[in-house]
């Protein structure tokens, strides 16, 4: 080809550095746009992390990893109590029940012995494992403990009625020391601490994805006021349905993980029918409180959509969240420990990331219509159509914000839906709304149109029947 773009003989012929230059490309896109083609060809500069499903589930694993953070040394799987020894009785022995009243206790363990430690007896029963500093588990031996030794024990703590009774199968001889505060409390202050911490885990995981999720879209858009707005509608919504369905999962998971008890082996594994049952009493417990987590935007911004899209999301969330936490506390990281705080936290920490990225997933299964930013500061960034009308433009308390750019006024556009139809309306006597490159007072948007405001361009879509 000629890469003169004319000559005399009155015929255009177009030169291969037309042919192939950038402006073609978009002569092309432009067409396709006209024609409501939904194979827009999209900015080089779009950024997939900032799309909804994956922002959500960085929120959601930022809250949930807060929440374990905050209740993570309170809440003991066993109580874990350090002191000098005071004192040793081998010959002691465990009863086998104890008679509260009409009821009675029934320990379940045979007794090797006790300790004491600031006063408290100590059992020490079969199974117990010992290390020495920060050293390997290895077989408890008798002579491994003598008075005037530093231990600690991690210890189940009941408290019964008049007394109370700890069992310790994990000891460490010559620990580190503890902090002064610490080393005052007393066994029933720790174990109290522990069960307030266990109250509030189901409130306080929702309450703080609750935040976290409810208030990504307004940092992103720096939005600093509905950011604290949906964030905190969200940690209070979060909290108080977090702690009243947390009840109601106990409800719902005790009957379960008692009946996986009885299928428990004796090595002290499940069964595979029983590990089930327990995978199921989690999941619908963590479902249950998930309902919960996602309500905050849809509830601070009014909207059914975003409402809908938020308990959908955060009930699939949680259930599959729920179903992947015993696996990896029972499988992944299976080992003589006394504590399960690591496969907590991930396990935590993935329900939070399940919740938020469903309530990406079921927005953009579910959603109507939405603007993609194809150029821009949040390129690559999708904003839901989910109400009738949305004012754009530079002010803060426009439903989509268009930041540090001059060229848009406060208010700059409106873009209404009118049943299945979407317009939008220019409300800037400068700068003009553009759609598909035109200068509009007003236009009905069809799928694949391109509208630019200022310095951003989006694109408007539509789900196809």
């Amino acid at each position: 080809m000629n890469d003169q773009p004319r000559s005399d003989d009155g015929v255009i012929r177009i030169g291969r550095s037309e042919a192939l230059g950038a402006h073609a490309d978009d002569l092309l896109s432009r067409e396709k746009s006209l024609r409501g083609e939904a194979d827009q060809a999209r900015s080089r500069r779009a950024r997939w992390y900032y799309r909804n499903w994956f922002v959500f589930m960085v929120a959601g694993g930022v809250g949930a990893f807060a929440a374990w953070a905050i209740l993570e040394p309170y809440y003991h799987d066993q109580i874990y109590f350090q002191g000098t020894v005071e004192a040793v009785d081998w010959s002691a022995r465990l009863p086998g029940y104890v008679p509260i009243g009409e009821e009675y206790f029934e320990p379940g363990v045979a007794g090797l012995g006790t300790l004491t430690i600031k006063g408290e007896r100590i059992w020490l029963v079969e199974g117990l494992v010992i290390k020495r500093g920060e050293g390997d588990w290895q077989e408890f031996r008798l002579e491994s403990i003598t008075v005037g030794q530093e231990v600690g024990v991690y210890v189940e703590f009941y408290d019964l009625p008049g007394e109370h009774y700890s069992f310790a199968s994990f000891l460490v001889v010559d620990p580190s020391p503890q902090s002064a505060k610490k080393a005052a409390l007393t066994l029933k202050q720790l174990n109290g601490q522990s069960v307030a911490a266990g109250l509030i885990l189901f409130g306080l995981v929702a309450g703080l994805i609750g935040l976290a999720v409810g208030a990504i879209d307004g940092v992103m858009c720096r939005l600093p006021r509905r950011a604290a707005v949906c964030g905190g509608v969200g940690l209070v919504v979060g909290f108080i349905g977090g702690f009243v369905a947390g009840n109601l999962a106990n409800l719902v998971y005790a009957p379960l993980n008692a009946a996986a008890m009885q299928q428990m082996t004796e090595e002290g594994t499940f069964t595979t029918f029983g590990f089930i049952i327990q995978m199921l009493g989690r999941s619908m417990a963590w479902a249950l409180a998930g309902m919960v987590m996602g309500l905050g935007q849809g509830v601070a911004l009014r909207s059914k959509r975003l409402l809908l899209y938020g308990f959908l999301g955060g009930i699939i969330g949680g259930l599959l969240g729920g179903l992947v936490f015993d696996p990896i506390d029972f499988i992944l990281l299976n080992s003589v420990r006394p504590s399960a705080h690591w496969s907590r936290m991930a396990g935590i920490v993935i329900v939070g990331m399940s919740v938020g990225v469903m309530i990406g997933v079921v927005e953009l299964l579910a959603r109507d219509a939405w603007l993609r930013m194809t150029e821009g500061p949040l390129a690559g960034k999708e904003f839901l159509i989910f109400k009738d009308l949305m004012r754009i433009g530079s002010s803060p308390s426009s439903d989509i914000y268009l930041f540090n750019d001059p060229s848009v006024a406060d208010d700059h556009a409106n873009l209404r839906m009118l049943g299945e139809d979407a317009e939008i309306e220019n409300l800037a006597d400068e700068n003009p709304v553009e759609v598909n490159a035109r200068a509009v007072d007003g236009a009905r948007l069809r799928h694949g149109d391109q509208i630019t405001i200022g310095r951003t361009s989006f694109v408007f879509e539509k789900r196809r029947p």
